[in-house]
């Protein structure tokens, strides 16, 4: 609204018209636009502060994918380790299984080899009883035919002084 008259000065009515009618219009926008100003220059402000705390978030992302990188170099060289170890206890196990496969065997084979003697001697103590007994039988008839010819050797003796004197 225009206030001014045709001389170029103010109107009084006019101001009177536009202080009762435009002015808590005008008024009201000019808030709403400092509103906005102020909304527009925290904007701005939560703009910078984002982008400051871009920089500080990429920073620590840089740092925890180093750190990551480093753990993940970590656990790879300790799984190449465990791996070896897993290889040189599979070696061994292998080993242990052909060592245990081959003691089992010549236990085996001891166990019927020695099945074999004592069966053998058993035999041959029961050989050696069947001997005994067989010495024992032919010591007794030569005891007795020692005896036997004693006696006649004796009666030969008697016959031959009986047969001197």
């Amino acid at each position: 609204m225009v206030v001014y008259g045709d001389s170029g000065s103010i109107d009084s009515d006019k101001f009177l018209e536009y202080i009762a009618k435009q002015f808590p219009l005008d008024l009201a926008q000019l808030v709403k636009t400092k509103d906005e100003l102020a909304k527009r220059q925290g904007a701005l402000s939560a703009v910078d502060k984002a982008n400051k705390d871009r920089e500080k978030a990429a920073a620590e992302l840089d740092a925890a994918n180093a750190k990551a990188s480093s753990i993940l170099a970590d656990a790879q060289a300790e799984a190449l380790a465990v791996q070896a170890k897993k290889a040189e206890i599979e070696a061994q196990a292998a080993v242990l299984e052909q060592a245990q496969k081959a003691f089992a065997a010549e236990a085996a084979d001891k166990t019927v080899s020695l099945m074999n003697r004592e069966q053998q001697a058993a035999n041959r103590e029961a050989a050696a009883a069947a001997l005994q007994a067989d010495y024992t039988a032919k010591l007794q008839v030569v005891e007795a035919d020692r005896a036997a010819l004693n006696v006649r050797i004796k009666a030969f003796q008697d016959k031959v002084a009986a047969l001197s004197v």
